[in-house]
């Protein structure tokens, strides 16, 4: 959730900036928004997982990931944002409307560091976007997600390889239970390799619990979106 002064975010909107047109924007399932744009693509074309930024206010900037590339000339871009932050991500999201022309700021693509053959990826609603586009790469990975209770059953019923569960009170603690509970049942044994993705305390328990039961420290990827604390998304 990055902040600078005004004019350093203008000077590098001017070099990395890209021009975009808001095609879509709808409310697939409570706390979900999906955006697509139609962007100038940064060198070396747009990709799946492809971090991308805004500036949502003269002195912020908001990241989120590509989750979708398509069209002919592989220029729109999908976006997928959790909104139950309600911050000024979601605010400049929610004021976007098809037709509306906005930048976005993204350089060549660096793709996340995934380790292993048969991967363990978890997340939680802010890292929704980010599985989709990981998960589709056909490599066939594990996948568990926590989200609201109230749009778990879209997330079920749109990801059916996903195992989704519904959140309980307190960040990750419902993923966590889970994720402790198929360890000790034996469960994830072959798995080399896992991304961990979504609120800070929640990967970094999650990478103990992992690294507890015998995954490689270098195979383990932790990226955190939030935490408690800081301002929303």
């Amino acid at each position: 959730m990055p902040t600078a002064p005004a004019a350093l975010g203008r000077l590098v909107e001017g070099r990395i900036g890209r021009s975009a047109r808001v095609t879509s924007v709808r409310a697939p399932a409570p706390g979900f928004l999906e955006v697509e744009m139609d962007a100038e693509a940064p060198p070396g074309g747009w990709h799946p997982g492809h971090e991308v930024q805004f500036r949502v206010t003269p002195t912020q900037g908001r990241r989120y990931t590509v989750r979708s590339v398509s069209g002919p000339d592989a220029r729109r871009i999908g976006l997928l944002a959790a909104t139950a932050a309600d911050g000024p991500g979601t605010d400049f999201l929610r004021r976007l409307r098809p037709g509306d022309r906005t930048t976005v700021l993204a350089g060549r693509h660096r793709p996340l560091r995934e380790r292993g053959a048969r991967r363990l990826y978890t997340g939680d609603a802010s890292a929704l976007g980010t599985l989709d586009a990981l998960a589709g790469g056909g490599s066939s990975p594990t996948v568990v997600v926590e989200v609201p209770a109230r749009a778990a059953a879209w997330v079920a019923e749109t990801r059916p390889a996903f195992h989704v569960l519904a959140a309980a009170p307190g960040p990750g603690a419902e993923l966590l239970r889970r994720l402790e509970r198929e360890l000790r049942e034996g469960a994830f044994t072959e798995v080399d390799g896992a991304v961990l993705l979504g609120h800070a305390g929640t990967v970094q328990r999650a990478r103990r619990t992992l690294l507890a039961a015998g995954l490689d420290r270098g195979a383990c990827t932790v990226r955190a979106y939030w935490a408690e604390g800081k301002r929303g998304l």
